[in-house]
């Protein structure tokens, strides 16, 4: 399906991002015609002309010959009428299970690559039967573009005969939608359910690989099924596809992505400060443990002389004691003066407190017990 036609609109140079909008976003992104101009882009769509009701059918579109801005951004919708509002493909009874980003929105901003673009939507096609419309319109800037306008372009409604689903036919239970992501390292299940299904093989693939590997599934419930896939890092997209079997009915379902997401942090604010507090402790016990370390240590060696000191303190006590007891004794005599008489070890003994001068140099009270009294005495 080639570009057919060209609508106003207001360019938008960084993107409004993924979201679901009507096609006049509200009136506001294409509602003047002056600040819009035709795309010189090539939109095909490629999608099955018959489906079966509340089955899943994939709408693959790629677009080339882009005249892009420097951030080669796109934005795509997926419609169901070109209203302008209500044109959302919910309100005609799609399902939008997954979206190229991994959501589930109608709208989506990519990045082209040598001016083309490739994308695609799986969508839940609705209980009722008869024949539906979808509508792919895009936007975008373009280099040369001094008067920013937006540069529109949609294609004719491609017709969709939808049928009755036949009985006992296995499909995905209405209302369940991929998961758009996963925590990086993280290896819990997927949980998929059905209708009309009595076995589940699921294939899966790195996003650009194109080997694919089978997934252990196990049946937790009816109808009710449990996908084990490997934990993926960084920014990889891990691929999966479903086929659902019933008797003699096979449904292999278009294939699905899921991204990865860094952990997020799941806690309050008061957590958070009393964690960055201790954090904080920690590294200044650190500096002081570093600045302990690295500090000149000079060789300090303490000497205890307690000890020695209360005995020299005892000694000296006992001493006074015994030199009191000592002098007590001591007699002096009118026929010899400056000489004390010891009765107990029968000597002369100097007397210290006798005013003339001696001869020679007195010892201490200690010593003087073993003086001799002169000749001449």
């Amino acid at each position: 399906m080639l570009l057919m036609a060209t609508s106003s609109g207001v360019a938008n140079p960084g993107g409004k991002g993924d979201s679901n909008r009507d096609y006049t976003c509200g009136g506001s992104c294409h509602g003047d015609p002056s600040l819009s101009s035709p795309s010189s882009a090539v939109i095909e769509v490629d999608m099955p002309l018959t489906a079966y009701s509340s089955t899943t059918t994939e709408v693959s579109v790629s677009i080339s010959n882009l005249d892009v801005s420097d951030n080669g951004l796109v934005g795509i919708f997926l419609l169901g009428s070109k209203n302008g509002n209500g044109d959302h493909p919910e309100d005609y009874g799609w399902t939008i299970v997954q979206d190229p980003n991994g959501g589930s929105s109608n709208y989506v901003e990519v990045v082209s690559s040598d001016n083309k673009v490739s994308v695609s939507w799986v969508l839940l096609v609705q209980d009722e039967v008869g024949s539906k419309e979808i509508f792919v319109s895009i936007h975008h800037g373009s280099y040369y573009n001094h008067d920013n306008k937006a540069f529109i372009g949609e294609t004719d409604g491609i017709v969709i005969s939808i049928e009755p689903i036949p009985e006992n036919y296995p499909t995905l239970a209405e209302g369940w939608t991929s998961p758009e992501e996963r925590i990086s390292g993280d290896t819990s299940t997927i949980t998929i359910r059905t209708v009309n299904t009595e076995s589940l093989t699921v294939n899966w693939r790195l996003s650009g690989e194109s080997k694919s590997h089978e997934a252990v599934v196990e049946m937790i419930a009816e109808q009710v099924w449990e996908v084990s896939l490997p934990a993926t890092l960084g920014d990889t997209r891990i691929e999966y596809q479903m086929t659902a079997t019933m008797g003699d009915f096979s449904n292999t379902m278009p294939w699905l992505s899921m991204g990865t997401s860094e952990p997020y942090f799941d806690g309050t604010s008061l957590g958070a400060n009393l964690q960055s507090i201790s954090f904080a402790l920690i590294i200044f016990s650190f500096m002081i443990s570093l600045q302990s370390w690295f500090s000149p240590r000079g060789v300090r060696k303490t000497i205890d002389n307690t000890i020695e000191v209360e005995e020299s303190m005892v000694n000296e006590e006992k001493s006074s004691i015994s030199d009191e007891a000592y002098w007590s004794r001591l007699v002096k005599s009118e026929e010899n003066p400056g000489w004390l008489w010891d009765p107990v070890e029968n000597q002369w003994v100097a007397d210290p407190n006798h005013s003339s001068c001696l001869l020679y140099t007195s010892p201490s009270p200690r010593d003087q017990r073993g003086a001799r009294m002169p000749s001449w005495a």
